[in-house]
C-alpha cells in the first residue's frame, strides 16, 4: 500500500529552527533505544527525543548547553519519493482542519485550490489523507496533554504546480526561549491507517476521550437564546426582556439559557452594563432567572478598545509587535490592544472581572476573539508560547467561574482549550445569507468527530427568519447588496429562503451539539416557532458524514445519527444545480415505520432509486431501528 509504505519512521527527516539558526539531521548523530522505544538526534547544545508507546509518539527538545536556546519551531518531513511508487497528488484527498473556527474546515484535493482553501495552507491539529480508489487513508493528530505548541500538517509537493509527486511535514510551532540544561515537552502524535477516513477520525476521537478528564464529558449540550445574530451591537436591555419573555412563551422548557452577546458593555475591555442596560447586569440576570431561563454573558477576554482608562493607565499590560510597539487590531468596534496574560496584575485583573460577572448571576460564559493573540510577538515572559499563554487564560477563567458554570471557546485555537472549555465553536459567523450557510455547512460536518470527543460542539446559532417564518419586515439591520461569486462567503447574494432555512436547521440538529437559537422570537410567525420547536425537542447523537471523503461528499452530504430508538438519515444537496443521488446501503429501499422529519408523515419504504435533490436543500427520515 502505497501511504503505509510512505510514512515508514527511517524516511522521517528532522529539522528545527531557532531565532538564529537551523539545524537538520544530516548534521546530527542519531541514537536509538529500541527497548524503550526511543529515538534521539543530538547536535552540540540540543538534542530531540521521540518515545513511541502504543502508536503514540512523544516529541520533546532538550537543551543541553550552558546557554539559553530560542526556538521557533521543529519539522517532522516525509519527503516526495523520488521513483515510483509514489503518493500523486491527483489521486488523495485531505481532511483540512483549521486552527479555529475563523478558516472554514472540509475536505479538499490535495493538488489544486477550491473555492474555500487553498492546499498551500496546512491543517490544523489533525488531518486525513484519503486515496479515491481504491480507499485507502492515514490520520495524523496531536492527542492531550496538549503542551505548549501548536501542531500542522503542511503538504509537501515535489513542484511548484502541486499535480505530482507528494509528502508531508509534522510542523511544531513553539517559538519560546528554552533554558539552560532544560527540556520541554513539545506533542504527542498518533498515526493511524486504514481504508475509511471515517473510521480513523472515529479512532482518534477514542483516543482523544480517552486522555481527557472525564469530568469535561459529562455535560449534556445546551440549548438557548443569544442576541447577536439579529440585534448584534444594537442590542438593549428591552430586547433581552421582549425576548426572554417570548422564549418562554413559545419554547417553555426546550431552551435554559438567554445570552446577552455584544452590544451591553460600557466599552471593549470594561465588561459591565452600558448606557443601553440602565438597570445593570445582576437585576437583567434575575429577571432571566425569574422567567425560568439561566443567564449568559459574552466576553472578549483579551480585547481592550485604545480609547478607554484601562489602556491608557496600564501601558505596560498589553502584547506588543515585533519592533515593540503595542499590538494594535482595528476591528469594526475601533483599535484594539490586548491584554498580556503574562503579566501578574492583568491575571488579577482579569479574575476580578470573571468573578464579578459570576457574582452577578452569570451561568454561561462565551469568550470571543482570544485567537488574535496569535498576531502578536513580544511579551512579558518569553518562555510561553501563545498556545501556553491562551491556555492559562481560560485556566483563569475557569478558576474564576467555577467547575458548574458553561464556558464556551468561541475563537481560540482548538489545541489552547481543549481539557478546559466546555463547547467549542466549530464554524464560521451565520447570517441569513445562503453563502453563509453552505460554509457553516461544510465545516460542522468536517468537524463531526469532535461533538462528545473534546466536549460539546457550537455550529453558531439556529436562525430561520426569511419571509416565510417572521412578520419582521426588516429580517435584519441594513446592509450592503453583494451579488454572488465563486468562494463569497460574507453577506453574498439574497437573503435565505425558507427551503435554506431548513437546511440550516437541520445540519445544526445533525451534529448533536448546543442548539442556540438567533431570530428576533417575538417577530417570528406560526411557521418560524413550528420548525425551530422540531429542533428542540428530541436529542439526537452526534451525526457522522458517511460520504464526507467521497467525490461528491462536499456537495451532496448524508448524514447519519442516532435518536432515541431510531436513526436519523439526512441527505443535502449543498450545491447550485439539481443533482440527483441515491440512499446508501442499507437505507436504499428499507421498510419500515419511517417518518418524514418536518412533517411527521408515515414512509414505509425508503426511496430505493435516485432521488433528485433541489439545489439548497435537504431531505431527512425518522428511521426505525426493526
Amino acid at each position: 500500500m502505497q501511504l503505509r509504505d510512505q510514512f515508514q519512521f527511517n524516511r522521517l527527516t528532522l529539522r528545527i529552527e531557532c531565532f538564529d539558526r537551523t539545524l537538520d539531521c544530516g548534521s546530527a548523530h542519531r541514537e536509538e533505544d529500541a527497548e524503550n522505544g526511543m529515538q534521539t538526534w543530538r547536535w552540540d547544545d540540543l538534542a530531540v527525543t521521540i518515545t513511541s508507546e502504543d502508536q503514540i509518539r512523544s516529541l520533546k527538545v532538550q537543551n543541553t548547553g550552558v546557554h539559553d536556546v530560542h526556538l521557533r519551531k521543529v519539522s517532522l518531513q516525509w519527503k516526495p519519493l523520488p521513483v515510483s511508487p509514489y503518493l500523486d497528488a491527483r489521486n488523495y484527498v485531505q481532511l483540512h482542519h483549521s486552527p479555529c473556527f475563523e478558516q472554514l474546515a472540509g475536505v479538499r484535493p490535495v493538488h489544486r485550490p477550491g473555492d474555500w482553501s487553498d492546499p498551500a495552507e496546512p491543517s490544523a491539529m489533525v488531518t486525513v489523507l484519503s486515496r479515491r480508489r481504491p480507499g485507502e487513508a492515514w490520520l495524523l493528530g496531536a492527542l492531550p496533554p496538549y503542551e505548549d505548541c501548536f501542531v500542522s500538517f503542511p503538504i509537501l509537493h515535489e513542484s511548484a504546480h502541486r499535480d505530482g509527486a507528494f509528502g508531508i511535514s509534522v510542523q511544531l510551532t513553539s517559538p519560546r526561549r528554552i533554558a539552560a540544561k532544560s527540556e520541554v515537552a513539545l506533542a504527542h502524535l498518533i498515526l493511524l491507517h486504514g481504508i475509511d477516513g471515517i473510521s480513523l477520525l472515529d479512532q482518534y476521537g477514542e483516543f482523544i476521550r480517552y486522555r481527557l478528564p472525564r469530568s469535561l464529558l459529562s455535560k449534556p449540550r445546551i440549548t438557548g437564546w443569544n442576541s447577536w445574530d439579529y440585534y448584534a451591537g444594537a442590542v438593549t436591555q428591552r430586547d433581552i426582556t421582549r425576548n426572554t419573555v417570548a422564549a418562554r412563551e413559545r419554547f417553555a422548557d426546550a431552551m435554559r439559557y438567554i445570552v446577552i452577546d455584544e452590544g451591553y458593555q460600557c466599552q471593549w475591555g470594561i465588561w459591565d452594563a452600558g448606557w443601553k442596560f440602565p438597570d445593570g447586569l445582576k437585576t437583567l440576570c434575575e429577571a432571566i432567572r425569574e422567567a425560568g431561563f439561566e443567564p449568559g454573558i459574552w466576553t472578549a477576554p483579551l480585547m481592550v478598545h485604545g480609547n478607554t482608562s484601562l489602556y491608557r493607565e496600564n501601558p505596560n499590560w498589553f502584547v506588543n509587535d515585533e519592533a515593540g510597539n503595542p499590538y494594535l487590531v482595528s476591528l469594526g468596534y475601533g483599535s484594539m490592544a490586548q491584554l498580556d496574560i503574562t503579566v501578574p496584575e492583568v491575571q488579577e485583573h482579569l479574575f476580578t472581572i470573571y468573578t464579578q460577572l459570576r457574582r452577578a448571576g452569570f451561568t454561561y460564559f462565551k469568550c470571543d476573539f482570544t485567537q488574535m493573540l496569535l498576531g502578536a510577538s513580544r511579551f512579558a515572559r518569553d518562555d510561553i508560547t501563545p498556545a501556553g499563554m491562551l491556555r492559562e487564560l481560560f485556566r483563569l477563567i475557569r478558576r474564576a467561574i467555577g467547575e458548574d458554570a458553561y464556558l464556551l471557546a468561541c475563537g481560540a485555537p482548538y489545541e489552547a482549550v481543549i481539557g478546559i472549555a466546555d463547547s467549542h465553536r466549530t464554524t464560521g459567523d451565520i447570517h441569513h445569507y445562503w453563502s453563509h450557510i453552505r460554509q457553516n455547512i461544510r465545516s460542522m460536518l468536517a468537524r463531526w468527530w469532535m461533538q462528545g470527543t473534546i466536549g460539546n460542539t457550537d455550529p453558531d446559532f439556529a436562525i430561520v427568519r426569511c419571509g416565510s417564518t417572521t412578520d419582521d419586515i426588516q429580517l435584519s439591520r441594513r446592509l450592503p447588496k453583494r451579488p454572488w461569486h465563486s468562494g463569497a462567503n460574507w453577506y453574498a447574494g439574497r437573503e435565505m429562503n425558507l427551503a435554506e432555512a431548513q437546511t440550516l436547521l437541520l445540519a445544526c440538529y445533525v451534529t448533536g451539539g448546543d442548539m442556540v437559537l438567533g431570530d428576533a422570537l417575538n417577530h417570528l410567525n406560526e411557521a418560524g416557532v413550528a420548525l425551530l420547536s422540531t429542533v428542540l425537542q428530541e436529542l439526537v447523537g452526534r451525526g457522522v458524514p458517511m460520504n464526507l471523503f467521497d467525490y461528491d461528499g462536499d456537495d451532496l452530504p448524508i448524514v447519519v445519527a442516532e435518536g432515541a430508538g431510531r436513526k436519523l438519515l439526512a441527505i443535502f444537496n449543498l450545491s447550485d444545480d439539481y443533482r440527483p443521488k441515491k440512499l446508501p446501503h442499507p437505507f436504499a429501499g428499507l421498510k419500515g415505520s419511517h417518518e418524514e422529519f418536518w412533517t411527521g408523515q408515515p414512509v414505509n419504504r425508503l426511496e430505493a432509486g435516485e432521488i433528485m435533490m433541489e439545489p439548497h436543500t435537504a431531505k431527512a427520515w425518522w428511521v426505525s431501528e426493526s
